[in-house]
């Protein structure tokens, strides 16, 4: 009799082994989807994606693109015929395009630059492109017109006269913004539609492919004023021009309707808005009147994907899509854990779930009432689900590719329990409970408490590596959703603007004394760790409780009067923290957890990126001297070259070395 093999524990090294979808595209008929595998080869250490093309009848998918590329960004012409994609080349972003039938793609326009998005226009005659230019450099132009791949050289200088100048993966932007350009297909000829001081926004084309609507901020000053918006409206045959009238300030996912009526955003009004905390709504605009409306005024949870997890995804821009009718939009909403789909009447009223399978849909995309979805959960890597007809009363979907089966079935994971945790004020603390694959009763387990980055997102019902591959090391992990968090509504999520260290930390500290309440982990063994505002809780708590043996802070806030002048996005730090630091000294410095540095007794790993520019490497300075310098246990981890995401998308061994040093430094002090 053959022996099934044991599963294995699973290793710092698995995600390596996982193919995840990164893009997703329906063809107008709804008949095919097209996505982008991503994969990692171990060897080169790096990651690529290819093209694919997924019959949704049959089930049946075949790879169309092959090789070392990351191809990027499917978009279908309006007659399903073709398909044009990104692909990055020698220096270049390249825009390429491939039939249906079959053959070769062809090159149809490159350029030193960055392509974000591509959609068909004028007859499928034309696409409108975003693009931003790199500056002229002589020598990298030279080595691309030799068919070289031109050096990656720093400038002898920079001359910064802007606030908004680097974003965390990018780094320092060129002079040039985002801006719309039409692409002629037929001449191969590039022509700028947009222009101005900020990257301009979402776009959309109108159903018969001659209108574009796009989101841009004209205010000569534009850095300070994230949230001055206006929604235009371009005609690219007379090229006529014209702004919507009505409030400014956020507006994403732009969407004309099927019957041409209406134009959609997904936003909020309020320009003194801190990091995500207002309601997002659907707001429609009639095209005949001009009038505008807010769909679902009284709904309270932000439509877009704030699940966390480290592999597969990240968040994706919103999106709205429609019924063939007109008659209903779809769009995802994170909600309590869950990231879903659901569906709103365009005459307005609260949304219901689409789909009331729990979990992350992490892509999706409707045409010709076909959805499909790519969907994850504690079980299942990016499986992709469809939709034949959302119009019909009885609905319903069916998994027609999975990923990541044969993985799955070769590991012991971890079982995880939703938890619902009593906190202060009568709050309860949403939290998912991992515990070892070989859990065996009476046996007492060190535990750790991960506290998320954000702070506006959630941890979710997905796979989540990391965690998995901790509690296969033998720890209890808790996650939880402090207040801050999204996904549970307005009030629990700006509890803590200009608060932070407050409500936040009662939940965590809650969360504390819950688990070691649990008969099954000792009380005395439990650790914190956490990224980004997840590593400001780390260091905050540790300053100002003993509750915790060791603890492990990654790309962390430190002192926010220095975040604010160091952090990419920190001159709008002010609307998060109750003012600039000159206008509100003493609350920068008791939410600083640098103030409390002295009180630090646990032991103390600090991993930080050397290229992080959202929290800068001086945070983490800060806190290694004034610890170091005290005679605490501490020690510094810096991991050159990597940005704020290391750990979702930084070089593959780079990875595996982070998440092992994160269970090497609680071995040494959880499991004395």
């Amino acid at each position: 009799m053959k022996r099934t093999p044991k599963p294995n524990a699973v290793s710092a090294h698995d995600f390596k082994k996982l193919v995840m979808p990164k893009s997703l595209a329906v063809s107008p008929d709804g008949k095919y989807a097209a996505f982008t595998r991503s994969w990692i080869d171990e060897k080169k250490n790096k990651y690529f994606a290819n093209l694919h093309i997924l019959n949704l009848q049959n089930g049946e998918s075949r790879q169309w693109t092959f090789g070392e590329h990351t191809d990027r960004s499917p978009a279908w012409s309006q007659d399903g015929k073709r398909l044009v994609f990104f692909r990055r080349e020698l220096g270049e972003d390249r825009i390429y395009c491939l039939s249906r039938d079959g053959g070769e793609a062809e090159l149809l326009w490159k350029g030193r630059g960055v392509l974000a998005e591509a959609l068909w226009a004028c007859d499928d005659s034309a696409l409108v492109v975003k693009f931003r230019k790199s500056d002229p450099d002589e020598e990298a132009e030279k080595a691309i017109a030799e068919g070289k791949e031109p050096e990656s050289k720093a400038p002898a200088c920079r001359r910064i006269t802007r606030p908004f100048y680097r974003l965390d993966g990018v780094g320092f932007f060129p002079q040039d913004r985002f801006h719309l350009y039409k692409l002629d297909l037929k001449k191969k000829s590039m022509a700028q539609l947009t222009k101005g001081m900020a990257d301009d926004g979402s776009f959309a084309i109108s159903a018969d492919s001659w209108v574009v609507a796009y989101v841009a901020n004209t205010h000569r000053d534009p850095d300070p004023r994230p949230f001055d918006n206006d929604v235009f409206l371009l005609n690219l045959k007379s090229g006529n021009r014209k702004m919507v009238h009505g409030p400014q300030g956020d507006k994403s996912a732009l969407s004309f309707s099927p019957d041409g009526k209406w134009l959609i955003y997904l936003g909020h009004h309020n320009k003194q808005d801190s990091w995500g905390v207002e309601p997002v709504h659907p707001w429609r605009i009639d095209l005949r009147s001009g009038k505008l409306k807010n769909l679902t005024p009284d709904y309270d949870r932000q439509p877009s994907d704030l699940s966390l997890a480290d592999i597969g995804f990240e968040f994706e821009a919103p999106k709205v899509a429609w019924s063939k009718d007109s008659k209903y939009m779809y769009y995802q909403v994170s909600d309590r854990g869950d990231t879903v789909v659901v569906k709103t009447p365009v005459s307005g009223g609260d949304p219901a779930k689409f789909w009331s399978r729990k979990g992350q849909v992490a892509l999706f995309d409707v045409q010709n009432n076909v959805m499909v979805c790519i969907h994850a959960d504690f079980e299942n890597l990016g499986d992709i689900h469809v939709c034949e007809n959302i119009a019909s009363p009885k609905a319903s979907f069916r998994r027609v590719l999975a990923h990541n089966r044969d993985y799955l079935k070769s590991v012991s994971v971890a079982q995880v329990h939703e938890v619902w945790i009593p906190s202060t004020d009568k709050t309860k603390v949403h939290g998912f409970l991992y515990t070892p694959p070989k859990f065996t009763r009476g046996k007492i387990y060190p535990a750790i408490l991960y506290v998320h980055g954000g702070p506006r997102a959630q941890y979710a019902r997905v796979f989540f590596h990391e965690m998995q591959y901790l509690a296969a090391c033998g720890y209890v992990v808790l996650l939880t959703n402090p207040r801050g968090s999204q996904g549970y509504g307005k009030k629990f999520a700006e509890s803590i603007v200009a608060a932070w260290g407050t409500k936040d930390y009662e939940d965590i500290m809650s969360a504390a004394n819950w688990l070691g309440d649990l008969r099954f982990v000792d009380t005395k063994r439990i650790g914190i760790a956490g990224g980004s505002y997840g590593g400001y809780m780390v260091n905050f708590a540790l300053g100002n409780t003993r509750r915790f043996k060791a603890g492990v802070t990654q790309r962390s806030v430190v002192d926010l009067q220095t975040f604010a002048g160091s952090s990419d996005i920190g001159f709008y730090d002010n609307l998060e923290f109750g003012g600039y630091y000159w206008e509100n000294p003493e609350g920068y410095k008791r939410m600083s957890p640098l103030t409390y540095a002295a009180n630090v007794r646990d032991p103390l790993l600090i991993i930080h990126n050397e290229n992080d520019l959202r929290c800068s490497i001086e945070q983490a300075e800060q806190l290694f001297a004034a610890l170091k310098i005290r005679g605490r246990t501490v020690e510094f981890l810096r991991v050159p070259e990597e940005s704020h995401g290391l750990s979702r998308g930084g070089r593959p061994d780079r990875r595996v070395i982070r998440m092992e040093a994160v269970r090497d430094w609680f071995d040494r002090y959880l499991k004395k």
